[in-house]
């Protein structure tokens, strides 16, 4: 396998980003409500910590890396991507009786008091990577406690754990790409997804998992879109994929409020002209926004499946324009 890794710092401030919001404000926050309504306690996890089976190491024939480095970092990546999944699957297990204004302040969005602290990581690369590397393991272990305790206090049950696992696989920017490139050349559809987006992406065949209300906005000669979430990092997940980690960082959300065009000018190379008017939206966690972007020129022969692989997480975010020329697999 080639490397596409050159910038080891971008790829562990990515981590560190991710790791620290996953934990603190989804899964942390989430074993907090549970416990603060007394339907699993922190003993009932203890307790269930000698019955969870250690992660054995993957066996078989390991890919090849291009330096020691990226041998460390990429399985860091892949076993980040595992943890996020497994959060996303207990966050979704209802908790009970919650208003939302209780949830944003558990997570530390209305009262600071709440907000659980990220850990932050020093020293060398060498051993930011190999504390990075042993803390995800034991925040793993601990949420297959979590997760076993759910199992075991009958709010879920193992077929209906595996059954969330393999659907979460499926989300990923794919889905938004498939969406797009449909809009693109279906003008019925591109209505129904304009004015109803909810029920247009239901019926397209991919349901949305924690996102009450999906606002598409479509990008034309005189309007650019882009979005943000202010609060917190509110994001579309069956659609786009796991958000970039840029996109939950303060400077991001700061900057393109206060400047979107300079900012995407600066931040991500795309230059928006004087004449086309930027919006920029909001997402929280009542309503989420994903763009749809103009289709590039010179596209007409392309088929569906390969107009969809012109979409990244960027494009849908508004960071970007769509790719030029399909991606070939």
């Amino acid at each position: 396998m080639s490397s596409h890794m050159h910038d080891y710092e971008d790829h562990i401030r990515a981590i560190v980003e991710d790791l620290g919001y996953w934990r603190a404000k989804r899964f942390e926050a989430t074993v907090f409500r549970f416990a603060r309504l007394g339907t699993i306690t922190l003993y009932d996890i203890v307790e269930t910590y000698p019955h969870v089976q250690l992660r054995a190491n993957p066996q078989g024939e390991q890919p090849h890396y291009e330096s020691e480095m990226e041998a460390k970092i990429r399985p860091l990546e892949i076993a980040l991507g595992d943890y996020i999944k497994g959060v996303m699957i207990v966050e979704s297990v209802p908790v009970g009786d919650v208003v939302i204004d209780d949830l944003r302040k558990e997570t530390g969005i209305y009262d600071k008091f709440f907000a659980i602290a990220k850990k932050s990581y020093s020293g060398s690369l060498d051993r930011r990577v190999d504390e990075i590397a042993t803390d995800l393991k034991k925040y793993q272990e601990f949420l297959d406690a979590f997760t076993l305790t759910l199992i075991r206090k009958g709010f879920m049950t193992e077929e209906e754990f595996a059954s969330k696992k393999e659907a979460i696989k499926k989300s990923s920017v794919e889905n938004g790409g498939r969406i797009v490139a449909r809009a693109w050349i279906d003008p019925h559809f591109k209505e129904q997804l304009l004015s109803n987006a909810r029920d247009a992406v239901r019926d397209f065949g991919t349901p949305l998992s924690g996102t009450p209300n999906l606002i598409v906005v479509e990008d034309t000669e005189s309007i650019h879109n882009v979005v943000v979430c202010t609060l917190c990092s509110c994001y579309p997940y069956d659609l786009l994929g796991n958000p970039p980690w840029w996109y939950k960082h303060d400077d991001y959300k700061k900057a393109i409020v206060n400047n979107p065009r300079e900012t995407l000018k600066t931040m991500f190379n795309l230059s928006i002209p004087d004449g086309v008017e930027i919006r920029v939206h909001d997402s929280t966690s009542d309503i989420r926004y994903m763009v749809l972007p103009k289709r590039p020129p010179n596209t007409e022969r392309l088929s569906e499946q390969e107009l969809a692989t012109l979409i990244t997480s960027e494009s849908l975010i508004g960071a970007a324009e769509p790719l030029k020329s399909p991606v070939v697999a």
